[in-house]
């Protein structure tokens, strides 16, 4: 019974939305588009040690001729 008062409740809430007067100024964009350039740059480093510590792992190791 609880749940259906409370999917009946979010329904009636998601029905009933008002139009938002919302913008961004230009702090925003500029914070949003740092955020992606940072998260990106993250990605590539995290991606290029994990591609160079498979390499030093399957690095074959070229023994030295012995006298």
């Amino acid at each position: 019974m609880k749940q259906k008062v409370l999917y009946l409740t979010m329904i009636s809430l998601f029905l009933c939305i008002s139009k938002a007067e919302a913008y961004l100024d230009p702090g925003t964009g500029s914070m949003i588009i740092q955020a992606l350039i940072a998260s990106f740059a993250a990605v590539a480093v995290f991606w290029r040690s994990i591609i160079s510590s498979f390499k030093r792992f399957f690095k074959k190791e070229i023994s030295e001729p012995e006298q």
